[in-house]
């Protein structure tokens, strides 16, 4: 009895043990890719939106302007978690997730992405120096998000070998969509009427923006909650606003308007709202990539009207 009783468990744990195995080959069946930031996400469910067995998952999905204070919520953290891989924008821009994506897949958007320096962007070498760190907003070239796609595109064809060539062909066709929106935007009655004009941004975001639409940056100020810009910054602006006899100035949609409301009551100049594209609800293609990049630049050229 005993024994019958002994072949009747192992047989049923036989039975749990394989139905447990089922089950995960049947998760694993989706190919998940989580996808740092809005930019990425936009890539990525370009890609492969349509492709049965692949889904691509945003992390942040909040309303932010940029990453430099941003602290992961434990709905990002999930989100990481049970991904096959994570895709990043990568130039530095995801520095705060280096210990959570340790030993994890990564596919970095920026590899061999033409990066700009600047003035403002800075960090702390150890010895209280600040060294030059390159500008990681480069989705904010219509171009180099193009090299972007197609970076991710192979990423997904080494994760994935059995759809290699699906993946660089969409790969392809998205990055040539964007190639082909920014010269079509370049060419346009706005893109003609706003080359070589000066702005200045309450962001130090939009460099590739403007190297991308021959704008030139008078001006950028980085202004965060409780990092607001200085009077000597405040007083650079005002010589800068009032000796170019500039119309406006730009805010960026998610960031602060503090000191850009002193510089308006002070030169009496407007206000106006440019996106970094972090966040969105119009879309989750790169067309809602596209839609912005459009009204930023009309934006400008209506605010200098």
């Amino acid at each position: 009895m005993r024994r019958i009783t002994a072949l009747l468990l192992l047989l049923a744990l036989l039975l749990t043990g394989c139905g447990s195995t089922a089950n995960t080959d049947e998760t694993a069946e989706t190919l998940t890719v989580a996808c740092t930031t809005y930019p990425v996400y936009l890539l990525a469910n370009s890609i492969v939106g349509e492709m049965e067995g692949v889904e691509a998952e945003l992390v942040i999905d909040q309303q932010v302007s940029c990453l430099h204070d941003y602290t992961l919520t434990v709905q990002d953290m999930k989100a990481v978690e049970r991904a096959d891989a994570v895709v990043i924008n990568g130039a530095g821009l995801e520095d705060f997730l280096d210990d959570v994506l340790e030993g994890r897949t990564v596919i970095d958007c920026s590899r061999g992405v033409e990066l700009l320096t600047g003035d403002e962007h800075h960090h702390d070498d150890g010895d209280g120096d600040d060294e030059e760190e390159s500008d990681p907003h480069i989705w904010m070239d219509p171009e180099r998000y193009a090299q972007m796609a197609r970076n991710l595109a192979a990423g997904l064809a080494e994760l994935d070998p059995d759809r290699a060539e699906e993946y660089r062909e969409r790969g392809e066709a998205v990055a040539r969509e964007l190639e082909d929106f920014a010269d079509s935007l370049r060419e346009s009655d706005v893109g003609q009427a706003v080359r070589g004009l000066e702005i200045i941004t309450f962001h130090d975001g939009f460099s590739y923006f403007a190297e991308a639409f021959d704008l030139e940056i008078a001006a950028a100020i980085e202004e965060e909650e409780g990092a607001e810009a200085s009077a000597l910054e405040l007083k650079e602006i005002i010589s800068i606003v009032q000796a170019q006899d500039l119309p406006a100035v730009f805010v960026e949609v998610n960031g602060s308007d503090n000191a850009a409301g002193i510089i308006s009551r002070e030169c009496g100049v407007s206000v106006w709202t440019l996106s970094m594209i972090m966040s969105g609800s119009d879309g989750d293609t790169v067309q809602a990539y596209e839609d912005a990049v459009t009204e930023n630049l009309t934006t400008i050229w209506e605010a200098y009207q």
